[in-house]
């Protein structure tokens, strides 16, 4: 049979790509399968572990479901993280699902995805990280709480500069900071787990209660948090064309660090439940904190925020990182953002697409609205996954012959899987949150134009 080539980016009306020519400097293969997979565990990591176990056990009373719900949500998105492996193999670009879905779907879904992605969601969790830095390194380095929103925002300049001047740079900060966070959670195992050695552990009620309707009911509500707290294990992809070898980099990158995170995830909670009393937990925000602090005193509770600062930091960075290479795509392929597609000829990254990545955050910084927008695009987000993931099956079909180094494990069960859960979690905050619901596709909405506009800038320059 004869091969087939699936072609990552639709043509536009000029055969070549709005920012190339000749000698335009191209960006530069310096990401090793350590750098790709401590990228990939970094943004997984940030500060939802250390919080989020308050938000589920609000929902979720029992030990033993809570650590199913957490083994569920890693396995979950090993789902996606396995059609993600694929896409990721067949499509060896820089821009990650933007690239997916541009190449499936055609370029006005691309476009949607990184008009959502870039400029309302993925800005918004920057500024998120950077606030949660702030207020974390002043719980370990005490400043006056008016400083936290200009030490968010230097956080975001100091980590923009430093991306610019060169990913060796970036990846030099995010391994760190990644060996840092790992450090932190291997510090709340080995705590929990000393609690059991030294027969310290609080009693819990690990049996399984009965499962109703409204248990299922409060377990899904509770999914909420725990597929939050695993968000970011698609960001080796988006700097694919930084990775050597990436297509058997990437892939294994992305699956790799995923499975180590879960595997860091359920032992932490473990370690939680051993310490602290489930109904306690539900009502300690900062479970982590009261954990160490109830093993090693105000020292423990002190370690904790600035392991917790170092995990935003860590995060933030990365975030920034891969950001900026959604923009890279879309102004090799939209006139609208042609500046965004140009690579330094010094630095050999995308500086522009950085430096509009860390303008945009830091005005959401001093606005205070990223929590609100950031909120309200998730859903929008989660329907992209699905079609990113959705279209493993429909490149299967479209393009059997096409040479995919990587193939999905469980095909097609794991793309069905992730594709019908992720849309009953749609389904379920549409009909349960229609007002945000509704601002979410209005800010999607508002690409349409920009779309058109850009459509005509594109054909003025073929």
């Amino acid at each position: 049979m004869p091969s087939q080539t699936v072609k990552a980016r639709p043509k536009r009306a000029s055969a070549e790509p709005l920012s190339s020519s000749p000698s335009a400097p191209s960006l530069v293969r310096s990401l090793g399968l350590l750098d790709a997979s401590m990228l990939v565990v970094g943004c997984i990591v940030g500060s939802g572990i250390f919080r989020s176990a308050s938000s589920i056990a609000a929902h979720v009373t029992s030990p033993s479901l809570t650590i199913a719900l957490w083994i569920f949500g890693g396995l979950l998105s090993l789902c996606g993280a396995l059609c993600y492996a694929e896409l990721a193999a067949l499509f060896p670009q820089s821009g990650g699902d933007y690239v997916y879905i541009s190449a499936s779907y055609g370029r006005i879904s691309g476009f949607l995805f990184g008009w959502t992605k870039l400029f309302i969601e993925r800005t918004g969790t920057i500024a998120i990280l950077g606030k949660v830095f702030a207020d974390y390194l002043r719980r370990a380095l005490p400043y006056p709480e008016s400083a936290a929103t200009a030490i968010a925002a230097a956080a975001i300049v100091l980590l923009t500069v430093v991306n610019i001047v060169g990913v060796r740079w970036g990846k030099y900060v995010q391994n760190l900071f990644t060996f840092l966070k790992i450090a932190a959670l291997a510090a709340i195992i080995v705590t929990g787990l000393s609690t059991i050695g030294a027969g310290r552990a609080v009693a819990q009620d690990w049996s399984i209660p009965p499962l109703s309707v409204g248990t299922f009911r409060s377990l899904g509500v509770a999914m909420v948090f725990v597929l939050w707290t695993y968000s970011g294990w698609t960001e080796a992809a988006y700097v694919a064309d930084e990775v050597k070898e990436p297509q058997r980099t990437v892939p294994r990158a992305i699956l790799g660090g995923l499975l180590l995170t879960t595997v860091l995830y359920a032992l932490v909670n473990i370690s939680y439940l051993t310490a602290v009393p489930v109904a306690d937990i539900a009502q300690t925000p900062q479970v982590a904190a009261s954990l160490m602090e109830r093993a090693h005193g105000p020292a423990g509770a002190i370690f904790i925020a600035a392991m917790i600062a170092c995990s935003a930091f860590g995060a933030l960075n990365g975030f920034i990182l891969s950001s900026s290479r959604v923009l890279y795509a879309m102004g090799k392929d939209h006139g609208l953002f042609a500046r965004l597609g140009a690579v330094h000829p010094r630095f050999r990254t995308p500086a522009f697409a950085l430096a509009v990545t860390g303008a945009i955050a830091i005005l959401l910084v001093y606005t205070k609205t990223f929590d609100q927008i950031a909120t309200y695009s998730t859903l929008v987000i989660s329907i992209f996954f699905i079609l990113a993931t959705f279209a493993v099956i429909r490149l299967r079909n479209q393009a059997p012959y096409a040479k995919r180094p990587y193939r999905a494990w469980g095909y097609p069960v794991t793309p069905i899987v992730f594709c019908l859960t992720m849309i009953a979690f749609t389904v379920n905050v549409t009909w349960s949150q229609p007002k945000e619901a509704l601002f979410g596709f209005g800010l999607l909405a508002l690409g349409l134009p920009l779309y058109a506009w850009s459509q005509r800038l594109s054909a003025k320059a073929a």
